[in-house]
């Protein structure tokens, strides 16, 4: 039996991924993609997928939203895509409702369009759509009453051989392009990860606020920055607390630099 799956990421990149994974399995059509809550809910009504692999957090909305606008005898079985949400875990899993952490791995993903594919032989529609209202109840409670104490602040990151390190989003001090990775800086390691710089802060729900872009290929903590300098030759350094020297591109240093409360 082939399972038709739609893919629904705000990320282009993350939704390449998922297209180049989906063709090496076998019995997988991938049949449309999706980059926004609205267009998830056309092209499900429009294409009928067996499998939706749904982003939690887009920019017009989250996955939840997506789910709670589709009717009752539309649903199709869906396998949440998040980014080390220790809190959003919890939830799937007490509801059995199946995820994968990104960067996303194709034995993970193999793993758990099978599992899905037993699931829509074994529940029927109307079972599956109150388990699905039952995570979306759960996920909207702990997020809007409990604001962000149910996250705990913390990250769970994927580590190339599967292993889940916690680190706290409070640690991060820096956040550096490496080609199609990203590189989370603290004071005492680095980790990298898949995807790009905006999407690293969407994704881990770093306050736009608390950074500051100092060049295409860095985000720096305000908090972090001990000394912003003028050197003769490389333009304006940007010096954090640890020591760590970071140069700043021409027009992301004027911004930094009028965005500084200097005085005297």
């Amino acid at each position: 039996m082939t399972i038709r799956v739609l893919t629904v990421d705000d990320e282009p990149l993350a939704l390449r991924r998922l297209e180049l994974i989906l063709a090496k399995l076998p019995e997988v059509e991938h049949v449309g993609s999706a980059s926004g809550c609205r267009e998830a809910v056309a092209k499900i009504a429009e294409l009928q997928p067996d499998i939706v692999l749904l982003d939690i957090k887009m920019r017009d909305g989250t996955g939840f939203d997506v789910l709670s606008r589709l009717p009752e005898d539309g649903v199709p079985g869906v396998i949440f895509t998040t980014a080390f949400d220790h809190f959003a875990v919890r939830a799937f899993e007490a509801h059995a409702i199946d995820y994968i952490l990104k960067p996303i791995e194709i034995s993970r993903l193999r793993a758990a369009i099978d599992r899905s594919r037993d699931r829509l032989a074994a529940v029927d529609a109307r079972e599956q759509i109150a388990q699905m209202r039952a995570v979306i109840d759960d996920l909207r409670a702990g997020y809007h009453e409990q604001g962000v104490q149910p996250r705990n602040d913390e990250l769970w990151l994927r580590g190339t051989a599967g292993a889940l390190t916690c680190i706290q989003r409070a640690d991060i001090d820096m956040i550096t392009a490496e080609d199609d990775y990203v590189r989370l800086h603290t004071a005492s390691a680095s980790y990298l990860l898949r995807g790009s710089i905006r999407a690293a802060q969407a994704d881990l729900d770093l306050p736009e606020e608390e950074f500051v872009r100092v060049h295409r290929r860095a985000l720096l903590r305000r908090s972090a920055i001990a000394s912003v300098r003028r050197s003769a030759g490389k333009g304006v350094r940007v010096i954090l607390r640890n020591g760590t020297d970071v140069g700043a591109g021409r027009v992301y240093a004027k911004k930094l630099l009028r965005s500084l409360p200097a005085v005297g």
